[in-house]
């Protein structure tokens, strides 16, 4: 069996869609989904390592304040309040996430939405709702 080697991007079966007027719309049309996913992932990223250089913070407070506690009572109260105060913080990370959730989902329907209107995405678009 004999191998076929391309001799430029041009061979490629795309090409010739490539070049025509629509190549511009087309390649917009295929980097709009990415994007948008690229840009939720990386807003997680950044949510995600804010949360924990808080949290690491709040850790070393805890330490912090356990050396400089006198008595028993106040240990406990220390390590209560940092507990608490936890809780409550993963409670708004998990808010946080969700928004970012939500906004995700949106920008992707508006994505989908902008593709059924073109009429190069039309059958992407479909695609993607089924």
């Amino acid at each position: 069996m004999q191998k076929q080697v391309l001799q430029s991007a041009f061979d490629l079966p795309m090409a010739s869609f490539l070049a025509s007027g629509d190549s511009k719309q087309f390649v917009d049309s295929a980097l709009k989904m990415p994007t948008t996913v690229i840009k939720a992932m990386l807003r997680y990223q950044v949510e995600g390592l804010s949360f924990l250089q808080h949290r690491f913070r709040c850790d070393i407070k805890l330490l912090d304040d356990i050396v400089a506690a006198e008595k028993t009572n106040e240990t406990a109260d220390v390590i209560g309040d940092y507990w608490r105060n936890a809780a409550s913080d993963y409670a708004k990370e998990v808010n946080k996430t969700v928004a970012i959730n939500a906004r995700f989902a949106s920008d992707a329907i508006g994505v989908i939405r902008e593709e059924a209107e073109n009429p190069l995405g039309a059958a992407a678009a479909k695609t993607a709702v089924l």
